[in-house]
């Protein structure tokens, strides 16, 4: 692949997008961190998770995209994605749709959206799975309804359902090497 590339994974909460980022890395594609506010979870570590930063810290002219989610600033910076393109021919992170759209903008030739699509039950029953609250649960789809989660970007180029890990990583994997 002489082409850069970054996969965009967009999906709702329990899509899978988290693991298959864990399994994208582990075939060598390194996951592009991004910069929150909020406090690290347990076994979260700065610059692996995210790059944890207070909000006095952050100026959004270094961001390509920013979103808030449960009053904390989560986003991208340029800095991080011209650092990993400069190391890496093919890096990957999950963003949401707005990101999807900011990170297309930035990067046209780039960028390769992958819609990973999951239904209402599937979703509420992979949280089930992790240990999420039937609170959280409803939260998160009542937060993925209002905001559009559960259907594709405009600019996706890839629609997968994650039914497994290991097919869905084949077919991104697939993907790139057919549009390079």
């Amino acid at each position: 692949m002489g082409n850069k590339c970054i996969i965009v994974m967009v999906g709702p909460s329990g899509s899978g997008k988290t693991t298959v980022g864990e399994s994208l890395s582990r075939n060598g594609i390194p996951k592009l961190v991004t910069t929150t506010t909020r406090e690290p979870r347990l076994g979260e570590q700065e610059g692996i998770d995210y790059h944890f930063r207070k909000v006095e810290e952050l100026d959004p002219s270094d961001f390509i995209e920013q979103t808030v989610y449960n009053n904390k600033v989560y986003g991208l910076t340029k800095q991080e994605v011209s650092d990993a393109l400069r190391e890496h021919d093919v890096v990957h992170v999950s963003l949401d749709r707005h990101g999807a759209k900011a990170m297309k903008r930035s990067f046209p030739r780039e960028t390769v959206v992958v819609f990973i699509y999951i239904s209402k039950e599937m979703m509420a029953e992979r949280m089930r799975k992790r240990g999420d609250s039937e609170e959280k649960i409803y939260e998160r789809l009542c937060h993925s309804e209002a905001n559009d989660e559960l259907a594709p970007p405009e600019d996706t180029d890839l629609i997968i359902e994650n039914i497994s890990i290991q097919e869905t990583v084949d077919q991104i994997l697939s993907h790139l090497t057919q549009t390079n």
